[in-house]
């Protein structure tokens, strides 16, 4: 009988010994959180592994060990996960959340820097092409009305953007390229129309499309400039690329004598929007395999016209100024002077404003020199080879002058400062002795040295 009541008291402190208190503790460091939803996991990103989550939470066991348990569907049954943990790993899991928590409350400055520029612009295209095509849709007859629907839309072309980005985001590439897509949707619309009704002769075939294509092009061009966060330098870029694709189109169309033909004059604009959105291609490419600033984007252009320069005189002049000879040099030289514009520019990285006085030495080089063969061509013996061979000089030279110019004083401003050298000794200040009397003179080791090497 004493035996079985001495078994019986110590399977009872045996179970005791087996039963689990666990308390359910905090999962931040404040200790206001105490689990883990699939709403709060989905915003700070934690357990991003674990499929159809549902919760976690720590515990404390009695035994001063922590337990995390992650509770999720598998197979439409609830399952639980429990993993035993010290506290300084509860420590590290209550930081990190804390961490995430307070990004997430922190409120991020809203970035419209370039919202006036988007308004400017859009302002603009209402003055100079929305006010007048908008109505044309309508075939409004009266003087009076013509005006007033002008005068209407126009001042929509502030209200709108105004009103819509008053509380988002807009960038200085959003409002570049929403101003590109504004202004290259009148071209694109004018090709859909040539594409599908040729023939078409009232005010709203003839517009309509370019009213279209512009304000699609220009909600497009704004999306996309968000969605990828391109720069304002790859953002010009693409812009380049895509104009580029146009005249490429056109010169493509000319070699193969689409021009010519009425019946084939659908098959040329169809040519100048494929290429377009070609270049439109190439030039998101080009963005995403190196960064570019809006100089750099100016000075690619130019390369391109100098090289189409450079090329369209040499072929003429070899092949005897046959008519598809232009063309072809023109082709082949402007995808010279990308090509070789890129490879120069990977080294640089020309300001907003050094890629816009190089633009415009290449046009003043370019205009003297023409101006200057003008001036000497008295008798009017001078063919338009002769023309294009001295502006194309011309302009290789303001190009390459200010090229090289704003190049080297930016190599020379990043070896000047290569030539300077600083030096810290802290340790000198506090192994440094005292003056013994008051008179008595002391050295200090040098605790900070600059030298400026020559």
């Amino acid at each position: 009988m004493r035996a079985s009541a001495l078994l019986l008291i110590t399977a009872a402190c045996l179970r005791a010994q087996l039963i689990q208190v666990e308390t359910q503790v905090a999962v931040d460091a404040s200790g206001t959180v105490l689990e883990i939803t699939p709403d709060l996991r989905s915003r700070i990103g934690l357990f991003a592994e674990v499929e159809d989550f549902i919760y976690a939470k720590w515990f404390r066991s009695n035994d001063s060990t922590f337990i995390l348990e992650v509770a999720f569907h598998k197979n439409g049954v609830l399952t639980r996960k429990r993993s035993r943990h010290g506290a300084p790993e509860l420590q590290a899991f209550r930081q990190d959340l804390s961490e995430r928590l307070f990004k997430l409350a922190r409120p991020t400055a809203m970035d419209q820097s370039g919202r006036t520029g988007l308004i400017v612009g859009q302002t603009l295209m209402g003055l100079s092409f929305y006010g007048w095509a908008i109505p044309s849709l309508f075939d409004l007859e009266q003087d009076r009305h013509v005006l007033a629907a002008y005068m209407l839309v126009s001042a929509a072309g502030f209200t709108l953007p105004y009103y819509l980005t008053r509380n988002q985001p807009v960038t200085a590439s959003q409002s570049m390229l929403t101003f590109y897509g504004s202004t290259r949707g009148i071209l694109y619309g004018l090709f859909m129309k040539n594409i599908l009704a040729p023939h078409a002769e009232s005010s709203p075939s003839k517009v309509g499309p370019s009213v279209l294509a512009s304000v699609a092009g220009s909600a497009a061009a704004f999306h996309l400039a968000g969605k990828y966060k391109l720069s304002i330098g790859n953002a010009e870029l693409t812009g380049v690329m895509g104009d580029f694709g146009i005249g490429l189109g056109a010169a493509t169309a000319h070699l193969a004598d689409l021009w010519k033909h009425d019946s084939k004059k659908s098959a040329a604009h169809a040519t100048m929007l494929i290429m377009a959105a070609g270049g439109l291609g190439v030039g998101s490419w080009l963005s995403q395999r190196e960064s570019y600033t809006r100089g750099d984007a100016y000075v690619m252009r130019m390369s391109g016209l100098l090289g189409a320069q450079c090329l369209t005189s040499l072929a003429a002049a070899i092949s005897g100024k046959k008519e598809k000879s232009y063309t072809i040099g023109a082709v082949l030289g402007a995808t010279l002077g990308i090509g070789m514009g890129d490879r120069l520019l990977a080294k640089q990285n020309f300001a907003f404003s050094e890629g816009v006085l190089i633009s415009c030495g290449h046009i003043a080089g370019g205009l003297l020199a023409g101006g200057l063969t003008y001036l000497l061509d008295t008798q009017d013996r001078y063919d338009e080879v002769t023309y294009l061979s001295t502006t194309a000089l011309g302009s290789l030279a303001g190009h390459v002058l200010l090229y090289k110019a704003f190049a080297n004083r930016r190599n020379q401003q990043a070896a000047a400062w290569d030539r300077l050298q600083i030096g810290l000794a802290p340790f000198n200040l506090v192994t440094a002795k005292p003056r013994p009397q008051l008179h008595s003179p002391s050295f200090v080791p040098p605790f900070f040295l600059a030298q400026w090497k020559i």
